[in-house]
């Protein structure tokens, strides 16, 4: 059974492609770090093994985290980090006004400029429920 407020906010995950990608680069660069393990004159392990779990750990989060969470009544965005446990609140709690101005998604900000929301790795299908839910600006 669904959650009492599951109907008030729209998900947007990653595409399947991007967390496939993200998981495969992970694994690539692990790879990459195992062998510098067979080669002790490439003093390349490290950088390559923490690129490597980062992006794996990434790929595999993404797979059931969304990227981002609306509340159609507050008009909140939550965007959920691809690693960590940390979240990042914008629209209408600090001040700011997100609306879709017809080709993109954007955010007002408090002092009257404007950032665009990245919408890059997205699943289209969940970007265009956002798209009819946010106000057009």
């Amino acid at each position: 059974m669904p959650p009492p407020d599951a109907s008030r906010h729209i998900e947007i995950r990653y595409a399947k492609r991007w967390s496939v990608v993200m998981c495969a680069m992970g694994v690539v660069m692990l790879i990459c770090a195992a062998l510098s393990l067979l080669m002790p004159f490439v003093p390349t392990m490290g950088p390559f093994a923490l690129a490597g779990l980062a992006f794996l750990a990434g790929g595999l989060r993404s797979l059931w985290k969304p990227r981002y969470r609306y509340d159609i009544q507050t008009g909140a965005l939550t965007v959920f980090m691809a690693v960590g446990p940390g979240t990042k609140g914008i629209g209408t709690p600090k001040g700011e006004r997100v609306y879709f101005d017809g080709r993109r998604i954007l955010r007002e900000l408090p002092d009257g400029g404007r950032r665009r929301v990245s919408t890059i790795g997205t699943n289209r299908d969940d970007l265009a429920r956002l798209i009819s839910a946010l106000p057009k600006g």
